[in-house]
């Protein structure tokens, strides 16, 4: 088995794509180009809680607040290449449980229930809410135990559903709750039942959940949900777009990866999955 030290024969760094693995030892960067699957390691080391990526950062919550990084700081001369991440140490925040980007900065949960706005050009926080047991932030939606809220204008408003597990805030919303899957229409839409724990989108009609009957996934906006197998017979513990791509994380630490002509499959060797990013992906 390979381990995260070890380099495969991937070609040249013209048109790669990062993809980042939140686990409880760190975090995992991945190299891809289409869905070839390139080489892997170790970019920050400890225990990561959320992660999330666009076209400029990537942000870290950790059980002592945010690190981010500037995706063109990163060292490409290194195979993976290499971050370096700063820490936002203004703030009171504690353990964090979920990092997205709003709708115009990064926004973050704590295990405390705090929501938070973050400048990272002064590392200001400031809070724009408070709800027990948020899981996930999307564009300007926030997934928590109480269910979907929105950022308006400054301040976060309950929208509907209970306990929400995902949520994807861009073109049409969805969101992943114990109840099912819903879309936001004339108010929120039931798209399958049983329960989900994740969804993303990629903003343009193409999106994926995970439930308790496996993978479903929509190749057009308000088009079917088809059940869909990936390569392996693994729980999937989160969900990606980003850069023309599709991926997946499973809980045991497999990397899975499509740009629309079959999945490709990698090991990480990584335990305790957390979450998963892709570079590239769109945050407004």
């Amino acid at each position: 088995m390979q381990t995260l030290t070890e380099k495969r024969v991937f070609g040249a760094k013209t048109g790669t794509t990062e993809v980042f693995v939140a686990t409880d030892t760190g975090l995992v960067v991945v190299t891809v180009s289409a869905e070839q699957i390139g080489t892997f390691g170790l970019t920050y080391r400890g225990s990561v809680t959320a992660v999330a990526a666009d076209t400029e950062e990537v942000l870290l919550g950790t059980d002592d607040g945010l690190r981010y990084s500037r995706l063109d700081a990163a060292d490409r001369a290194s195979s993976p290449p290499e971050f370096t991440f700063s820490t936002v140490e203004d703030g009171d925040t504690g353990r964090i449980t979920a990092v997205g980007f709003g709708p115009t900065s990064p926004l973050v949960a704590d295990d405390a229930g705090g929501v938070f706005a973050v400048d990272l050009e002064s590392e200001q926080h400031e809070q724009v809410g408070e709800t027990a047991g948020v899981r996930a932030i999307d564009g300007g939606l926030v997934a928590a135990a109480d269910g979907v809220h929105r950022l308006d204008e400054g301040a976060l408003t309950h929208v509907g559903l209970d306990a929400a597990s995902d949520v994807a805030g861009h073109g049409v919303p969805l969101a992943a709750t114990e109840n099912g899957l819903f879309r936001l229409g004339n108010g929120w839409l039931s798209v399958a039942d049983g329960p989900f724990d994740g969804v993303a989108s990629d903003g343009h009609g193409h999106a994926s959940a995970v439930g308790s009957d496996g993978l479903r996934t929509q190749a057009e906006a308000d088009g079917e949900w088809d059940r869909e197998e990936l390569p392996v017979d693994e729980a999937v513990a989160d969900l990606a777009y980003g850069s023309g791509l599709r991926a997946a994380v499973t809980e045991a630490g497999t990397l899975c990866i499509t740009a629309g002509d079959g999945w490709r499959h990698q090991r990480l060797g990584v335990p305790g999955v957390t979450g998963i990013a892709v570079a590239g992906s769109e945050s407004a």
